[in-house]
């Protein structure tokens, strides 16, 4: 047996890629030698190794055009960077000698060289499968409605379904509808506002039985999730969903894979609206389809008639409670834009809706501590009283985000710190106003991965409470098991949720996962008050890091791009 090439110990020493990632190369190469084929040559071994990690760092591929983003820290223009091409030809020849390894599109291979970009089989048939069928009819099955927080796209999609069901024809049947978003917390806020902003917009009974008639579900619960089946899901392209118009909410959070699924169980005359804003964090999965498909507007374009699926686009830019805090709105905008100059000047500003504490400012520090602790002191009297619509709101009022789950600024020195100024030690885990989140989906207790709830007394024993007022969920203590405290939560945790007063806390240094789409989720969390807290440095760092994940989606959804092949079609890995 060849040894490995040294190449790779060098790049996992450098971090580069992982063991796991040579380790599955090891195997690709083994069974390909099995087979006869000749060892491939070590810049195509490294390939392989980083297509191979492309899942974990949410790409669908590996692109050569832009290969100085796989190599991470590593300085490029140093010796140890020596076996590291700048420029994707030495790449693509030593892929196109390595068979049968890597192949062409429509090609059985483990790897699929297709352009300048390196996939697995599995996650270019699924990007493949998702083009055709988001462009399939010229899109027009599909409806994609964009815009950020507070641009009304749950008004529009309620006015859109009461005009929707108004141009029914007597007898005709109404539609059969399906709400879903990717998690269990925002499929729940989706049907209770959904079914408000109907009701505002002057719905019939009839459209507010349709929507009512299926609570919003995670799109893994409307597939029928079954991990321990062969088939994961019950609903596929051979038993596809009963449903007329499938709506799925926070659509930035579907991966390529499930969003692959979710088209795949799609009828053949069935219609998929997707709503979200793509400027906010994308999956934890590989893929951006959201963003993906918004690359398709040209602003060039403004005011023409677009065609195929960019005609199916529809985006949402007035920011309705603008008025209410309007600093907020300017910091989000300039974060989109990536203006560290603007952000750190609105920042400073002094206007009341937005505050800046940089962490080495030990004064202003300590004042927003005994703020946060402060509102938990509140939070702590109304479940002393056991009044759980009260704790439930004081808790809406003030949330602390952090970038990071470790480290002093991160969620656990958070929440050590707020609990040593609470006092509570002596009153064990389960002490009254104790913020918890449930961190796995339970039937049984009507949670879902990610609700936010408050543990209070409730006579002589204690309970935690989740949600609002009047949909709160009482759940004794004693059942609880996948609970964790959330005086503060991650960034990540927060996305689809909102608080009058929201503390965004970035970590002591720049770091590679804080990036512009993460700083502008937390931000646009707040309805009247955002506080940042972080140097000027670490926002900068992070203004100049947005997420750029490396699929071929966009290219596909161009005209006459998306390649027909049949969504059930998967390729092997």
């Amino acid at each position: 047996m060849t040894s490995l090439p040294g190449v790779l110990h060098d790049y996992r020493r450098s971090g580069v890629i992982g063991r796991d990632e040579i380790a599955a190369a090891e195997l690709l190469v083994a069974m390909a030698r099995r087979d006869g084929a000749a060892e491939p040559e070590p810049l195509a071994w490294l390939a392989i190794c980083l297509a191979i990690r492309t899942v974990r760092d949410g790409h669908t591929c590996v692109d050569f055009n832009r290969i100085e983003d796989w190599a991470g820290g590593l300085d490029l223009g140093s010796a140890e960077a020596a076996a590291w091409p700048v420029e994707p030809e030495p790449w693509l020849a030593a892929l196109a000698r390595a068979e049968p390894l890597v192949g062409c599109p429509g090609q059985r291979r483990p790897l699929v060289l297709d352009g300048s970009r390196l996939y697995l089989a599995r996650s270019l048939a699924e990007e493949e499968a998702i083009a055709a069928a988001l462009t399939r009819d010229h899109g027009s099955r599909v409806r994609i409605l964009l815009g950020g927080p507070g641009t009304g796209k749950t008004t529009k999609v309620a006015s859109d379904l009461v005009e929707r069901f108004s141009r029914l024809g007597r007898g005709e049947a109404r539609p059969r509808l399906a709400l879903a978003a990717p998690t269990g917390k925002a499929a729940a806020r989706m049907s209770e506002v959904l079914l408000a902003r109907c009701t505002a917009a002057g719905a019939t009974d009839e459209v507010k039985a349709a929507v009512a008639a299926e609570p919003a579900r995670t799109v893994h619960k409307l597939l029928g999730y079954h991990p321990d089946r062969s088939r994961r899901f019950t609903y596929h392209a051979g038993n596809p969903l009963p449903y007329d118009l499938v709506i799925v909410d926070e659509a930035s959070m579907l991966s390529s894979s499930l969003m692959h699924d979710l088209l795949a169980a799609l009828g053949p005359r069935a219609e998929i609206m997707l709503v979200g804003d793509p400027d906010q964090l994308a999956s934890v999965d590989a893929g951006t389809v959201l963003g993906d498909i918004a690359s398709l507007i040209d602003p060039a374009a403004a005011g023409s008639a677009a065609e195929g699926l960019a005609g199916r686009i529809e985006v949402l830019t007035t920011v309705h409670r603008a008025k209410d805090a309007p600093t907020i709105q300017a910091m989000s905008e300039a974060i989109r834009r990536g203006d560290p100059e603007a952000v750190i000047e609105i920042a400073g500003s002094g206007e009341p809706d937005v505050a800046w504490v940089d962490p080495a400012d030990k004064a202003a520090f300590e004042q927003l501590v005994g703020e946060v602790v402060d509102h938990a002191r509140r939070l702590g009297q109304a479940a002393v009283a056991g009044n759980a619509a009260a704790a439930a709101a004081t808790q809406a009022e003030l949330q602390v985000l952090c970038g990071h789950r470790e480290g002093s600024l991160g969620v656990a020195g958070w929440n050590g710190r707020v609990e040593r100024r609470l006092g509570v030690a002596a009153s064990g885990p389960w002490y009254a106003g104790r913020p918890v989140m449930a961190t796995r989906n339970s039937r049984a207790l009507r949670l879902s991965n990610g609700d936010i709830g408050v543990v209070l007394l409730s006579g002589n024993r204690k309970e935690a409470v989740f949600g609002r007022d009047p949909h709160l969920v009482h759940v004794p203590i004693s059942r609880l098991e996948d609970i964790t405290t959330v005086h503060a939560l991650t960034i990540h945790k927060s996305q689809g949720s909102e608080y009058d007063h929201a503390v965004v806390v970035l970590p002591e240094r720049p770091s590679r996962i804080v990036t512009r789409e993460l700083l502008y989720t937390g931000i646009t969390r707040a309805i009247r008050k955002v506080t940042l807290v972080g140097s000027a440095e670490v926002i900068t760092a992070a203004l100049a890091r947005p997420i750029r994940r490396a699929t071929g989606l966009a290219a596909r959804l161009g005209p006459g791009e998306a390649q027909a092949r049949p969504l059930a079609n998967r390729g092997s890995v």
